[in-house]
């Protein structure tokens, strides 16, 4: 499960001055995989290391 937060974390580098950091959709895939869709349409996918990377940055448990 991918919370909103999670997300944010995710996203922060990507976001464009101004940018709503608030991401229109996101999910986690079955092989841990995260799919983003920013304010601005742009889909952004990030990796299961990138995923694991941002839960411990702001100290989520891991679901597994």
């Amino acid at each position: 499960m991918i919370t909103e937060a999670l997300a944010i974390e995710l996203t922060k580098n990507c976001l464009i001055n101004g940018q709503d950091e608030k991401p229109l959709k996101y999910l986690l895939t079955n092989d841990g995989y995260a799919k983003i869709i920013l304010s601005d349409y742009r889909e952004l996918w990030f990796n299961r290391v990138e995923v694991e990377h941002a839960r411990l940055m702001i100290g989520e448990k891991n679901e597994d």
